[in-house]
């Protein structure tokens, strides 16, 4: 990696940092490769400047995919490559729009194809037929396969993960890249790295790694929870000490401060009497029509976790759209509305679970401007980041990775805070992160008395534990110079 990078689009030199020299050596070492650095950290142009040499210096690599979210794939990666100098001549391709014109971008001539996590089980269909139907092309092979977020593979039943899995075996170089490797807990990582190294570390079955690392908590076929056993957290680090960069943010970066500030809510006495009722009784009538019945106990904490924010959706047996919710209190658009009072100058984003909290926060803040999909994202991204927007409103899934939004704001509002950690580290991070000399504030609206208290203590834990297996992970590195080593403890 050079020693320095010009900014093209900015006039501006910087030195590279001893941290983007370490995460392009290990790509260099492996080609089999994870790097699980925090936000922030230049991952991006850290695997585009190991695309460029393996492309255009050693003529090791002819075509790569690289694999990312939505936004991600449109705005982030075209934007690297676009800024900096050294990397001026990359042929690539975004595989983006209607099907015809995904058609049309794989066919065209790039080493470098860009595609969104959403269509990648599109993109496997249409490479496994051979060619093109309509022009009857010969769709492109690729010899590297990029993953940026790879815990969106994380589930091993999902589709997209059965379908990769397959998709890769006959892939020579192979890089993950995601700052929250274990967002839920150790039972994240086996489908993450079976997309890298084919079985080899954690065992080729999900079987396999259940039984050594985990025992199962649940009512004879049915398992509720996978319990690590002792010292599954150190055995399972030391398996993937030589594949695994490890970096935590703030050991590299100058950060602002960041303030995170529970404002803390009450129901009022007849808004209570609804939450108790739902939570006790498992059931809910509308004064007007229709109601909630409530089956199971994760369903459950979901309505109680919707009328914390406000509203709540009905029964829908037939799936019918749109769905039809109920206000119930506006107890967090009240506080929202507070928060926007109290710092008149400054814009603010608010993060939402629920479609109804958006559509709520849209009719009481008409102002307010939703993060949309497609070529408009692009426009709604740029319009934040030249403070263009007062109150911009995000879902953590679809807008919580790789969008630089530092420069527009630095408040952010969970309306609902998310239990999934990857999201929640990975949405704050969109303010917190290079550039912003500000200290950053994050406001969550917590009602009290309700599960909203229960989600922010859980995200507290899996932090705490995700934070070990990074640390864990460096250890062993600075030990044994990440080489394998095999064995821990009871572990073989």
């Amino acid at each position: 990696m050079i020693s320095r990078l010009y900014d093209k689009r900015k006039n501006i030199w910087y030195d590279t940092d001893e941290h983007q020299i370490r995460a392009y050596e290990h790509l260099c070492a492996n080609r089999r490769a994870a790097l699980f650095l925090g936000m922030s950290l230049s991952k991006t142009v850290v695997v585009l400047s190991y695309l460029y040499d393996m492309h255009y210096r050693e003529a090791a690599v002819t075509r790569t995919l690289v694999v990312a979210p939505g936004k991600v794939a449109r705005i982030t990666w075209p934007d690297e490559l676009e800024t900096w100098q050294h990397l001026e001549g990359t042929r690539y391709s975004v595989v983006t729009g209607t099907a015809g014109q995904r058609i049309k971008a794989l066919n065209a001539d790039a080493d470098i194809f860009l595609v969104s996590v959403d269509n990648i089980s599109w993109l496997i269909d249409v490479l496994s037929g051979g060619k093109d139907a309509a022009g009857g092309r010969k769709m492109p092979e690729f010899d590297c396969i990029v993953i940026d977020e790879l815990d969106l593979f994380k589930s091993r039943s999902s589709k997209r993960f059965k379908k990769l899995r397959k998709f890769v075996r006959p892939i020579d170089y192979r890089i993950g890249m995601t700052g929250t490797p274990r967002p839920n807990g150790l039972t994240d990582l086996w489908a993450e790295i079976m997309l890298l190294d084919d079985g080899e570390r954690l065992g080729d079955t999900w079987g396999k790694f259940a039984d050594k690392y985990f025992t199962a908590r649940g009512n004879g076929m049915i398992v509720y929870e996978y319990i690590p056993k002792p010292g599954a957290a150190e055995a399972i680090a030391r398996k993937l000490c030589d594949i695994a960069l490890t970096m935590q943010t703030r050991d590299h970066l100058k950060l602002p401060n960041l303030i995170t500030d529970d404002i803390e809510l009450e129901l009022d006495p007849f808004d209570r009497e609804i939450y108790d009722r739902l939570e006790k009784e498992y059931a809910l009538d509308f004064f007007d029509a229709g109601g909630v019945t409530v089956k199971t106990s994760a369903d459950l904490t979901n309505k109680l976790l919707q009328i914390s924010g406000g509203a709540i959706y009905e029964d829908c047996p037939d799936n019918r759209a749109p769905r039809v919710w109920h206000e119930v209190n506006t107890v967090k658009i009240d506080a929202l509305r507070d928060l926007l009072d109290k710092h008149p100058d400054e814009n603010f984003i608010a993060v939402y679970q629920f479609r109804h909290e958006a559509d709520r926060i849209k009719v009481a803040f008409p102002f307010a401007r939703e993060l949309r999909k497609g070529e408009n994202a692009v426009r709604d991204f740029r319009d934040w980041n030249d403070k263009k927007i007062r109150l911009l409103l995000i879902h953590p899934a679809s807008a919580g990775h790789g969008l630089n939004l530092q420069f527009g704001g630095r408040r952010m509002v969970w309306f609902s805070v998310t239990w999934n950690l990857g999201h929640y580290l990975q949405t704050v991070a969109r303010l917190l992160r290079r550039g912003r000399l500000e200290e950053v504030y994050v406001h969550r609206l917590i009602v009290e008395g309700t599960r909203d208290v229960r989600v922010c203590r859980r995200l507290a834990s899996k932090e705490d534990n995700q934070t070990f297996l990074m640390n864990e992970i460096k250890d062993l590195r600075n030990k044994y110079g990440g080489t394998k080593e095999r064995t821990y403890g009871g572990f073989a």
